[in-house]
């Protein structure tokens, strides 16, 4: 066969075999391709873990060091990644520098472009290795915190915060230091406040503003850290002591941090307990005293009069609690009772306890040294309220905490001061023979004044009011004080010496018994009657019993006995003559009463035969009846007052019968009373 054209046909040529396509020819990569790929293969495998090792080192650069402690257990981990990475960043560095610089084709452009690129590669992994080890191995920030009053609490001063340093103690345990003491500063005034060996303290704002409070924390390595903290107190109200306020213990009340310049007069205050806007108490002064008698909120303002009639007004919500129980019952005893005076006031404290006692420490509030001992005296020189404080500690050790508020307040002076009564005052002095029985009232014409009365060591009190009774039997010198206070809060303490003497003669009796019912027998006894005058001597009694009309009286010893036979009061009088011719009286009262209106009768007999006669006897009856009626039970009555009757029951031949008999008494008054029995006949 021949590979000739195909023939045509009907002219027409048949199409040829299209050729078959050519098959592409694959293009073989130089070398300088191959090196490329190779070099990218190389890079990408290096800037994973490269780019890896970057954010690990940052997101430790970010958790650490930490105050929680949560991530410490990475900082080895942390140290170790960054020296290897370090040693492999600065050997790779090292090898590319040398290769570089070995390469002898290239320029100098080259070189340095090729420098740049590994410094721009190398940098930021060394900076992270020399950084991570360096920061991630710091002290964490020591922070002071406020653990009271809460976050979101409104600071109003005066108030107390409590501030912690426990969050940065338990940091530097973790770091095996342990803290000293702490050494406080509330105000920012470089003066340690306070030095605690727990990491917690309280300071007391009694006035708005900023503080800067720090705490030094001394270490176990003679290291020392410092912490800081500012606190902004924006609002004040009064201020109060105790912090915690407790029912039935004095609570003392102040305004003086809100009056910043003392020249500003200051008109009244008033202090308002009961949130009923009715001022329980308005004073002159800045500070006062009130004592809560139940539990609870309380709601307490005060209001500050301004002499240029200007007002400020200040309220508070205080809760008051239950005193903790105290180990052991203790009281204080004051000399005077009443603690309130103008300056200076002398007072004398004593405790009164069941409780043997091994010391007792005083603080007095006025920045004196602490007084020891169970009976101790102080004296308080400036005008303002006093809290004092005595800790009494017994043999167990046991403490307990007693207070007492002193009060210094400005003087009260009353110009027209006199004393109406039993004994003249003369120079603020009284005199008078034992026993004394005083009686004075103070009178003055200035309005609201109260006055009330001390009378220590008197024999016996009976009114320390405005006027006082009071009676010394004993011979020798006292004191009696005499205590005003006006509207205004001014107190007079004004002491009057009272000169018991020896007594030059004594004139008494007494009586036994001084009272009773009629018919009554008296003893009187006038044996401690004496004179003290040895010239002269008692020769005679005479008594006055007070219902005889005779004049002279009845001349007697000095015991005699006498019956009161009817009631009344009866004034008995005892003179007692001497042999110089004196006569000394004295008198008493003996109240005689009448005897109870008593109904009763006896009769002769209570039966027998009809006819028969039966004699009535009222005598044992008691009482003065002005009248008597006799009831016989057969319809007839007698109104006899006799003490007997005789009375016949029924005629011969009736019929037997028994017959109620009743006797009525009536005495002047309108008391009646009655007595009946039952006689039967045969």
């Amino acid at each position: 066969m021949n590979n000739s054209e195909p023939p045509m046909v009907d002219g027409i040529t048949p199409p040829s075999t299209p050729p078959a396509p050519k098959k592409p020819v694959q293009k073989q990569p130089s070398n300088d391709e191959l090196l490329s790929r190779a070099k990218f293969a190389l890079l990408a495998i290096i800037a994973i873990p490269y780019t890896l090792y970057i954010g690990w080192g940052l997101f430790l650069l970010i958790v650490l060091p930490d105050q929680s402690g949560k991530w410490e257990f990475l900082i080895p981990y942390g140290k170790l990644s960054a020296m290897i990475a370090a040693a492999i960043l600065i050997m790779a560095a090292l090898y590319m520098v040398l290769r570089i610089g070995k390469s002898s084709g290239a320029d100098d452009k080259i070189r340095i472009g090729s420098f740049f690129r590994i410094a721009i590669f190398m940098v930021p992994g060394l900076l992270i290795s020399a950084a991570v080890p360096f920061t991630i191995t710091q002290e964490p920030t020591l922070t002071l915190q406020v653990s009271s009053p809460l976050p979101g609490t409104e600071l109003v001063a005066p108030l107390s915060v409590t501030y912690s340093a426990e969050a940065a103690t338990a940091i530097l345990k973790r770091r095996n230091l342990s803290v000293i003491n702490y050494t406080w500063d509330f105000t920012g005034d470089s003066v340690p406040n306070d030095e605690t060996v727990v990491p917690t303290s309280t300071a007391f704002y009694d006035r708005q503003g900023g503080y800067n409070t720090t705490c030094i924390m001394k270490l176990s390595d003679g290291s020392s850290r410092t912490l800081r903290l500012r606190i902004v107190i924006p609002n004040a109200v009064f201020s109060y002591t105790p912090v915690i306020p407790t029912i039935d213990e004095p609570i003392r009340f102040s305004v003086a941090h809100l009056i910043p310049d003392e020249k500003v007069e200051i008109r009244e205050v008033r202090w308002d307990f009961n949130n009923d806007n009715i001022p329980e108490e308005t004073t002159k002064e800045l500070e006062t005293v009130h004592t809560f008698l139940s539990t609870g909120d309380h709601t307490v303002s005060v209001t500050i009069v301004y002499e240029n009639q200007t007002q400020s007004y200040f309220f508070r919500t205080l809760n008051v609690q239950k005193p903790a129980p105290q180990p052991f019952v203790a009281t204080i005893l004051t000399t005077p009772e009443f603690l309130e005076s103008p300056s200076p006031f002398q007072v004398v404290f004593r405790i009164q306890t069941d409780e043997p006692l091994v010391d007792v420490k005083w603080d007095f509030d006025d920045a004196s040294p602490e007084e020891e001992g169970e009976r101790v005296g102080h004296t308080f020189k400036d005008r303002r309220l006093y809290q004092v404080t005595a800790r009494a500690r017994n043999e167990k050790g046991e403490v307990a905490k007693i207070t007492k508020v002193v009060r210094v307040v400005e003087e009260l002076r009353i110009a027209d001061l006199s004393f109406d009564g039993s004994h003249p005052v003369a120079n603020d002095r009284i005199s008078a023979e034992a026993p004394v029985a005083i009686d004075i009232t103070p009178k003055t014409t200035m309005p609201l004044v109260d006055f009330w009365w001390e009378a220590p060591n008197a024999s016996q009190v009976s009114s320390t009011g405005s006027t006082l009774k009071a009676i010394y039997r004993d011979e020798g010198t006292y004191t009696l004080v005499m205590l005003a206070k006006d509207a205004e809060g001014r107190v007079k303490r004004l002491p009057l010496v009272l000169e018991v003497k020896k007594k030059s003669q004594q004139i008494r009796f007494d009586v036994n018994p001084s009272q009773g019912v009629a018919p009554l027998k008296v003893q009187f006894d006038a044996s401690d009657s004496f004179i003290a005058d040895p010239n002269d001597d008692i020769n005679g009694f005479i008594w006055d019993f007070g219902e005889t009309e005779e004049i002279e009286g009845k001349i007697g010893s000095a015991r005699i006995e006498h019956e009161y036979r009817n009631p009344g009061e009866f004034t008995v009088t005892l003179t007692v003559s001497t042999e110089l011719g004196k006569t000394s009286s004295t008198t008493k009262k003996v109240v005689v009463r009448a005897p109870f209106l008593k109904a009763c009768f006896k009769m002769s007999r209570k039966e027998g035969p009809v006819g028969m006669g039966v004699a009535f006897d009222r005598s044992c009856s008691t009482g003065k009846a002005v009248s008597a009626i006799w009831d016989f039970g057969d319809g007839s009555q007698s109104p006899l007052l006799d003490n007997t009757v005789i009375h016949t029951f029924g005629e011969p031949g009736d019929v037997p019968k028994d017959y109620k008999v009743q006797l009525i008494l009536e005495d002047v008054n309108g008391t009646t009373d009655s007595y009946e029995t039952t006689i039967s006949t045969q």
